[in-house]
């Protein structure tokens, strides 16, 4: 394999998880629902890209904790995930690009993983009365 090939394939894999996120995201209502239908809490996608299966995990519930190496969600369900994170994470709060120094306990995120690494993308929503409590 050359440079080149590895980049192809991680850019096919890449434009594959964007358009499964967008489709999920054609089904959900445009308020507070990111890439999943309402009352989802988590997905799981498998796809192949260059004959080599791939998973994207989508997670999406109330923050509990938070560090620039990890985020734990508590689902609506009950349950906690924990899901790691690193520098290229991608974090958009309220529609606006933001940091992983945004992420408070509190908020609404929903998370964009794939095969089991680090969260590509985290988007919060911060709900009305912990935006006036945190001052945002």
């Amino acid at each position: 394999m050359t440079a080149v090939a590895d980049d192809l394939r991680m850019w096919k894999a890449l434009l594959t998880v964007a358009v499964a996120s967008l489709a999920l995201a054609a089904g959900s209502s445009a308020a507070g629902s990111t890439a999943m239908p309402p009352g989802w809490t988590h997905a799981e996608i498998n796809f192949f890209v260059d004959h080599a299966p791939h998973t994207l995990v989508l997670d999406r519930g109330r923050v509990t904790t938070a560090s620039p190496t990890s985020l734990t969600l508590r689902e609506a369900d009950g349950s906690s995930v924990q899901v790691p994170l690193d520098a290229s994470t991608q974090v958009i709060v309220d529609g606006q690009p933001g940091q992983l120094s945004d992420l408070r306990r509190g908020e609404f995120a929903m998370t964009q993983r794939v095969d089991g690494g680090p969260a590509r993308q985290v988007r919060v929503h911060v709900p009305p009365r912990l935006a006036r409590l945190t001052r945002r």
